[in-house]
């Protein structure tokens, strides 16, 4: 039996005990546009709809845009917002205001252009009729009727899994006078991966132009200048900023040739910098806060007591503040780690790392792991991100399996391998196992044991978005570091 069957079999199981029907999975892209960030400045506003298509790809432009503009704001639609998911959607750009509701006029103001990047064949449907009657529809209307640019991906309506040679020569035919007419009301219509480039188009499109601020493109890259990749593999090293959108986005796997390594000031920005030992002091907690304020560390990961002392230190930089809870056995109840979340939440949290209850895990009790961390998703909706630890040590392949299925039905952000304080840490074939059970919906943290850069590029290469590390320093800097790390 393969991989895919497995995973296959133990959802079916949980959803079965759980009494839910399995969704069908999304399909997964890893494909790289040739744009590069551009300068920054301007204000750009990002419609998400229910285009079922190329969805990775849609996130890598929100990423990319992320980079390039000084404001970017993402509306999602009902759809887009199930489909796609407001988690999602942070972790591809992390600086953008996400929202699913607002006034037009608000959301408008101050645009340079509009984005459509998941265009379904209803939104393009309305809009070519100008028909403004869900909160996308309006705010692209009202851009058209406004002047402002709109640009949107041609490639995104078709179903998961259709192929276009499958539909009916009609029907194509119907949906090329729908983009016509789209293209007759000035929308740029473009393959989701060109959304940020200069456009080309047929004659009968004619697009209005981005702003320049969103245009340029980076000529140290042959992507600028041919609008290929040339397939070096060296990716990782050369264009670290498109693979980080790449990783962010949740990109399965990142391809690259023999001896390439990733960009240790790349890495930097997805690790955890952790202090969990119980004797750290508040020496050792300020030292921490600096050197991650010093290599701009995606966190500090530190136990709740410090979670006040953290939030105060890294006022004012982008280094998020994250806690423990039910750390490091998670058997406690789910109302102790709701309440746990709450506090930590109130003293400053923005990143929770919640323990599950192993032992209701390998009794079977799907039921109580669900709820178990439904507890801790509910109690930060709004406020901080959730990543549950498997403690992947101590399972076995299917219960790691079932440990991602659980959290990813729960409404989690991340699945992360290990606590640290278990027989083992992570391991580059659980990272591929996790991110492939969770798909690109989900970030994945690689935690326990990864100490040098080369361990970590190689969790970031296996699917792990995310970097957990009491070594962190020695990570970004190259050097060597001793003991048994995070």
């Amino acid at each position: 039996m393969d991989s895919d069957d497995v995973v296959r079999r133990i959802a079916a199981e949980v959803l079965r005990r759980l009494g839910e029907t399995p969704a069908a999975p999304a399909p997964a892209t890893a494909h790289a546009g040739p744009t590069a960030p551009g300068p920054a400045g301007g204000h750009a506003l990002v419609l998400l709809t229910g285009g079922e298509a190329r969805l990775d790809e849609a996130l890598l432009q929100v990423g990319r845009l992320a980079e390039r503009c000084s404001t970017l704001t993402v509306v999602l639609s009902t759809t887009a917002d199930k489909r796609i998911g407001q988690p999602a959607v942070r972790r591809a750009a992390p600086g953008a205001r996400v929202v699913l509701d607002g006034e037009p006029d608000r959301l408008l103001e101050g645009v340079d252009a509009v984005y459509l990047p998941s265009l379904s064949l209803n939104a393009a449907a309305k809009l070519g009729r100008l028909i403004p009657d869900s909160l996308v529809c309006i705010l692209a209307v009202r851009a058209l009727l406004s002047g402002i640019p709109v640009r949107a991906a041609r490639d995104t309506w078709l179903p998961a899994g259709l192929e276009p040679a499958r539909v009916p020569a009609p029907v194509r035919a119907a949906v090329e006078r729908l983009f016509d007419e789209l293209a007759g009301l000035g929308v740029a219509l473009v393959d989701v991966d060109r959304l940020l480039e200069a456009p080309t188009m047929g004659a009968a499109a004619t697009p209005s132009p981005a702003p320049a601020a969103f245009a340029a493109a980076d000529a140290s890259c042959d992507h600028a200048t041919t609008g290929e990749c040339s397939g070096c593999g060296h990716c990782v090293e050369k264009k670290p900023q498109a693979v980080g959108a790449l990783v962010s986005s949740g990109a399965d796997r990142i391809g690259a040739t023999m001896g390439a390594t990733p960009s240790s000031g790349d890495l930097g920005k997805l690790i955890d910098h952790t202090l969990l030992k119980p004797d750290a002091t508040e020496k050792d907690v300020r030292k921490l806060c600096e050197e991650a304020r010093k290599f701009v560390f995606a966190s500090v990961c530190i136990n709740p007591s410090w979670v006040s002392l953290c939030a105060k230190l890294l006022e004012g930089s982008p280094v998020k503040v994250c806690t423990v809870i039910g750390f490091p056995l998670g058997a406690t109840t789910p109302t102790a780690k709701s309440i746990e979340t709450r506090d930590a939440i109130a003293n400053g949290a923005n990143e929770i790392d919640m323990v599950i209850n192993v032992g209701a895990l390998k009794s079977g009790d799907d039921a109580l792991v669900r709820r178990d961390i439904e507890s801790v998703v509910q109690a930060a909706r709004g406020c901080a991100i959730v990543k549950v630890i498997l403690e992947t040590a101590l399972l076995t392949r299917e219960e790691k399996i079932k440990a991602c299925l659980l959290a990813k039905q729960a409404g989690a952000d991340f699945v992360k391998t290990s606590t640290g304080f278990s027989s083992g840490g992570a391991t580059v074939e659980d990272i591929a196992l996790m991110r492939e059970t969770v798909g690109p919906g989900m970030g994945v943290k690689a935690s326990g044991g990864i100490r040098d850069t080369a361990t970590a590029a190689a969790m970031v290469a296996a699917g792990a978005t995310r970097i957990g590390a009491s070594a962190s320093v020695a990570i970004v800097t190259g050097q060597k570091t001793g003991g048994k790390g995070y």
